[in-house]
């Protein structure tokens, strides 16, 4: 493995991988068939499973002890009792290798009798120790929102302290983002009940403290139900989709989704109408990712029926130009469902994101893993296997809970009587079918801890020909759901990957070259976060060189005239002397020299041309330069022949 820049660390946890599955050796012995398309085990003991817990909602995976295996919190809903809804404790399970999870909830984990719906983890103080914050409903003003800090490995505070954290609103998805970049994660909260249907968007202050902030994406009216960040037009800046979910015959405002564009300086523009994505149903889920690997971010909607509305989902491809495309129906998964929880994953490792849809309720179908052909269709391949999970209704996440190197599947929902008999299952992945993976996992420096809105993007070969793929670092998205931070990549039969770019929410990019596969990698920031404007036109630095008004002829994403400023441009054509050709190597172009003018009286005439001639088929083995030699590979011949007539009269 080699680092293409010097200012990169990054160290390794080498994993063993998985096991020859039993049918390929089934089939080496000339007997047994291919594998399903989709096979699933469900390992979920009473302790994973909920059991004791009423009406399940919510699961996010975090390694909170940093132990390399990962954890999980589970958000209960409750039931009522007597007409008055109590909230069933949450948990947190410390994994413990092996499949097996210790239950180590304490009182301010538990959050008493609140009901739950959307936990997601970040660090908010960036100390190293994930912290959380869980989303619930208001239940009639009685309950709240709870901000948990581990303030030591294992001990956790509830450091919530009332509004307006707490908020007393219906929340419906919880989300952690960066906003500002001033390295503190910031949280915003979608809301479908109480303070006007206004969504909240909370500061972080960098001393545990949070202040809300009056700003567009707290419109009042809209009915939040999901939220999903992502820099849909690769500009650098983190936008956010926001799903509306109001009941049936509401005003549209409150059931048309929305797409806001980051303009830069907190400044926001809901594009959702231009671009094609301001989908107008009873929107739930809502998730991002490259399903083509055209190295654009398209999206996934789940949509709820309704009296008023059909619920079909979508399904957008990102084209490239600032405009989506809707492919549900051409794609095979255009289906009128009641559809809680979507998500992407690559559970087969082809390097295809696949697709996984949650039915809520009465919903006719079951849950639906949609296999990505390759061509932008998909198979339903769930059928018939654990992953229908007809019980768990509400959300699904995605984790290698056993560090195998294939993502495995959490769903969740049922248990409503009590006590509750604990139907979320854990899914074991077993469609190991020989190809390779990699696993990346960042650790921010100048970015957040926990590298929230970081991209990852690989590149590697296959039989088939090179492969790009990305992936973004979120937490919280999907429906009540926090999936793995680590990113996951699916190499088909790649043994190695040509190149890793990170693209750290700091600005920092940092490259690794010849990595090999099946492994989880551990990669440390570490850098110079380049300028914003570092010339003072008013126009960011990437723009400015995309539009040709700086040059960069380093690619070190800084104007040349910014980290080179006392560089003299000496024939004035907008490039810098060290972005010139200078094949002698003295510093000076070759466009400002005039090397053909052997006999220096500053043209090249008749004189020089003997010179050459004179010097004609001489060689030598050392770097003293021979006069007539003008392409510099030490010798004197016809191109350097060539090179004279061309420079042939005055000098410039």
């Amino acid at each position: 493995m080699r680092t293409r820049i010097s200012n990169f660390k990054a160290a390794t946890l080498s994993l063993c991988a998985a096991a020859t599955a039993p049918w390929l050796v089934a089939m080496a012995r000339g007997g047994g068939a291919p594998p399903p398309l989709s096979s699933w085990t469900n390992v979920a003991t009473d302790v994973s499973s909920g059991t004791g817990h009423e009406r399940h909602r919510g699961s996010a995976w975090c390694d909170i002890d940093g132990d390399g295996l990962l954890d999980l919190y589970l958000a209960h809903f409750g039931q009522r009792v007597d007409g008055v809804l109590l909230g069933s404790p949450n948990q947190l399970l410390r994994n413990l290798g092996g499949g097996s999870f210790e239950d180590i909830t304490t009182p301010s984990l538990a959050i008493g009798s609140d009901p739950s719906h959307h936990p997601a983890w970040a660090d908010i103080d960036n100390d190293g120790l994930p912290d959380l914050y869980v989303g619930q409903s208001a239940n009639g003003g009685v309950s709240g929102n709870h901000l948990i800090r581990q303030s030591e490995p294992g001990a956790f505070e509830d450091i919530t302290n009332g509004y307006p954290l707490s908020m007393q609103v219906t929340t419906r998805n919880v989300s952690w983002q960066d906003v500002d970049n001033d390295g503190f994660v910031d949280l915003y909260v979608a809301n479908s009940g109480g303070d006007d249907l206004r969504n909240w968007l909370m500061m972080n202050q960098g001393d545990g403290t949070f202040v809300r902030e009056e700003s567009i994406l707290n419109m009042q009216g809209w009915k939040g139900r999901g939220i999903a960040w992502c820099d849909y037009n690769n500009d650098g800046r983190s936008d956010v989709y926001i799903s509306n979910g109001a009941q049936d015959k509401a005003p549209p405002l409150a059931r048309t989704n929305a797409l806001f564009r980051n303009d830069g300086g907190g400044s926001w523009t809901n594009v959702a109408n231009s671009v094609g994505v301001a989908d107008i149903g009873h929107g739930r889920g809502v998730a991002w990712g490259d399903i083509n690997n055209d190295g654009w971010m398209d999206l996934l909607v789940g949509n709820n029926i309704g009296w008023d509305a059909p619920g079909y989902n979508r399904l957008y491809r990102n084209n490239g130009d600032d405009t989506f495309t809707d492919i549900t129906e051409s794609a095979g998964i255009w289906e009128n469902v009641r559809t809680r929880g979507v998500s992407m994953a690559d559970f087969d490792n082809d390097g295809h994101l696949d697709l996984y849809i949650v039915s809520f309720g009465t919903a006719v179908l079951e849950n639906r893993l949609f296999r990505n052909n390759g061509d932008e269709t998909f198979t339903n391949v769930a059928t018939g296997t654990p992953a229908e999970a007809p019980l768990n209704d509400i959300s699904g996440s995605w984790a290698d809970f056993n560090n195998d190197g294939w993502i495995d599947l959490y769903t969740v929902g049922g248990s409503e009587l009590i006590p509750g008999s604990g139907e979320n299952q854990l899914l074991r992945n077993d469609n190991q079918n020989g190809n390779h993976w990699l696993q990346v996992e960042l650790r921010g420096v100048i970015s957040n801890a926990m590298a929230i809105g970081a991209r990852v993007r690989i590149v590697h070969q296959t039989a088939e020909g090179e492969m790009h793929q990305m992936r973004d670092v979120q937490s919280g998205s999907g429906y009540n759901s926090q999936h793995m931070m680590r990113t996951h990549f699916g190499l088909r039969d790649s043994t190695t990957v040509d190149l890793i770019q990170i693209q750290w929410p700091s600005g920092i990019l940092q490259e690794i070259t010849d990595v090999a596969a099946d492994q989880l990698l551990i990669v440390t920031e570490e850098g110079t976060v380049p300028p914003v404007d570092c010339n003072g036109n008013g126009v960011e630095d990437y723009i400015d060189i995309a539009t040709g008004v700086s040059e960069d002829c380093d690619g070190n994403g800084v104007p040349d005239e910014c980290d080179w400023p006392d560089q003299p441009d000496c024939d004035e054509d907008g490039l810098l002397d060290g972005c010139e050709v200078d094949l002698d190597a003295n510093g000076i172009p070759d466009d400002c020299e005039c090397h053909a003018d052997f006999d220096g009286n500053d043209a090249v005439w008749v004189q020089d041309l003997l010179i050459l001639i004179g010097n004609w088929g001489v060689t030598t083995p050392g770097n003293e330069w021979i006069p007539g030699d003008l392409d510099f590979d030490r010798d004197v011949d016809v191109q350097d022949l060539l090179l004279f007539i061309d420079a042939w009269g005055p000098c410039p």
